[in-house]
């Protein structure tokens, strides 16, 4: 098991010090809470970031944003005295890096590259002036992906920097140099850089690309809300969201203890995928003579797939002989959601799940405080939180990206993996789901910028002011959670770490999501 300091080293792991930085609380527009205080900002900390022979802190060097990746390539890789490397299945390939791997070691590589003061006029067709000597006896795809990386790392500093005509150039040399049909990183490198030009375009005032327009137009929220074959199959070899499907259900279980009337009220149900797994647990327990398990899915749209996925929920029930009920409510906006709709009963256990719903609402925050506040007013005898671990909300561009990064190398990595079997559908998870999410987190800015996740430690910040506890997931829960990873051909790439009571889902080291239980007391 882990702690959340095997990734980085707060200040004061116990209170963030939310409101030390005005313009992140601006951009978010909050006006008593700022959600883009991620846990990495204590990594810019430059106090220990020095260039070689010049041992003075660069506390305004344009470089110290990269200060996260000394962290990464310095901090131990190892879980459970394990050393983290490739999950692919033959021999040879075992001794290949991973696609985080070479991501920590570019890192490294770029941080040295510039504390050896390289000259700004280098040639851009060799933007680093950097030998991977380190690597001589590694493949030659490893080689190329280390230094395909660091010419788009030196491509999202330029922009950063706002110096769009030498950042242009080295995008475009990373276009060239990657595609959506080679390496994971290749693959990753591409849609980072498409990104990275529709920044500088955006920025520049320069012509709309079509991406930008597609960013637009595409419906994240729609598409998750179908079963397609894509989803599917990430969904059945990718074990990290059954993972946290199986914890949550299994969690609302041990809460709601003997209960003869379950009420589980979903912010959004999506598929529904999850409650096949609480059903089969119910009926698995003989002496619980369960009466009634009813389902309250709240929407705001898309009432025809809703009602779909419950109607195959109510077909799954009673095939499993469970007395089932569900009742869909939609709101034309979450500000219309109150205790009064939910028609309550008295003899229920109410339980209420939330998976990556909240952080949808970050860029709404008047929404979110109002929905905390009515879920307050139900009282349940559990909340359920899933969420994306990853800071995509910081109004620093370099920052953003940087987490950004890593947080969808994991991805990709685990879909090359998982998925090296199924083509088409890695492709279109890749080419739609992914992509779509990272030229949000990249190119748009204000309200365009919709995909906000942040970290379990700012989420624990923001629940206390509402009064509510975290609750610890049970060992049994996380014993289970991990048989099931067993079950998994590259299980052995998904961990399970504990982060104070919660939970982190993690891919190569990298942690994807977070599951926390919360009661109001």
């Amino acid at each position: 098991m882990f702690h959340s300091n095997t990734f980085y080293e707060p200040e004061n792991h116990d209170q963030l010090k939310l409101l030390s930085t005005g313009e992140f609380s601006a951009a978010l527009d909050f006006l008593d809470f700022d959600f883009a205080s991620p846990p990495y900002q204590n990594m810019l900390n430059c106090a220990d970031l020095r260039l070689k022979g010049d041992q003075e802190c660069i506390k305004d060097s344009p470089f110290a944003s990269f200060r996260i990746f000394k962290d990464f390539a310095t901090t131990s890789k190892k879980w459970n005295g394990e050393k983290i490397r490739s999950c692919e299945s033959s021999e040879a390939s075992n001794q290949k890096l991973s696609t985080i791997e070479r991501i920590r070691i570019a890192g490294q590589c770029f941080i040295d590259c510039y504390s050896s003061k390289i000259d700004e006029s280098s040639d851009l067709n060799r933007p680093l002036p950097f030998s991977l000597s380190g690597l001589s006896d590694s493949p030659d795809d490893e080689t190329k992906d280390i230094d395909l990386l660091l010419t788009l790392l030196a491509a999202a500093d330029k922009t950063g920097q706002q110096q769009y005509n030498e950042a242009s150039k080295l995008v475009e040399l990373s276009r060239k140099m990657s595609s959506h049909d080679g390496t994971p990183v290749e693959r990753l490198v591409y849609y980072f850089s498409e990104a990275i030009c529709e920044k500088i375009n955006r920025e520049t005032g320069q012509y709309v690309c079509e991406g930008l327009e597609k960013m637009q137009t595409f419906d994240v929220q729609k598409a998750l809300t179908r079963v397609d074959a894509s989803t599917l199959a990430f969904h059945q070899k990718v074990p990290l969201s059954q993972v946290c499907q199986f914890t949550s259900m299994y969690t609302i279980l041990e809460k709601v203890g003997q209960a003869k009337h379950i009420h589980v009220i979903d912010l959004e149900i999506r598929s529904g995928m999850q409650y096949t797994v609480l059903m089969q647990a119910i009926a698995s327990r003989q002496r619980w003579q369960l009466k009634h398990l009813k389902i309250t899915a709240i929407g705001t749209r898309f009432e025809s797939k809703i009602k779909d996925a419950c109607n195959h929920l109510a077909e799954f029930a009673r095939s499993m002989n469970i007395p089932f009920s569900f009742k869909i409510v939609m709101i034309a906006d979450i500000l219309d959601f109150n205790v009064d709709i939910l028609e309550l009963d008295r003899q229920e256990k109410v339980a209420v799940y939330s998976s990556v719903s909240l952080s949808s609402l970050i860029v709404k925050p008047n929404r979110l405080e109002h929905l905390m506040r009515e879920i307050k007013k139900i009282n349940p005898c559990v909340t359920i939180v899933t969420e994306v671990e990853a800071n995509h909300t910081s109004v620093a561009f370099v920052n953003r990206f940087i987490d950004a990064l890593f947080h969808y190398g994991a991805l990709f990595d685990s879909m090359a993996v998982c998925l090296a079997d199924d083509e088409l559908n890695r492709k279109v998870g890749e080419g739609v789901y992914f992509a779509w999410s990272i030229r949000n987190i990249v190119a748009a800015d204000g309200d365009d910028r919709t995909v906000r996740h942040t970290g379990i430690d700012v989420w624990r910040a923001f629940f206390a002011r509402f009064g509510m506890m975290e609750v610890e997931l049970s060992d049994g829960s996380l014993n289970e959670a991990k048989l099931l990873i067993d079950n998994f051909e590259f299980g052995k790439c998904c961990t399970i770490g504990v982060d104070g009571r919660s939970f982190l889902v993690a891919w190569n080291g990298v942690p994807i999501f977070s599951v926390s239980a919360w009661k109001f007391i």
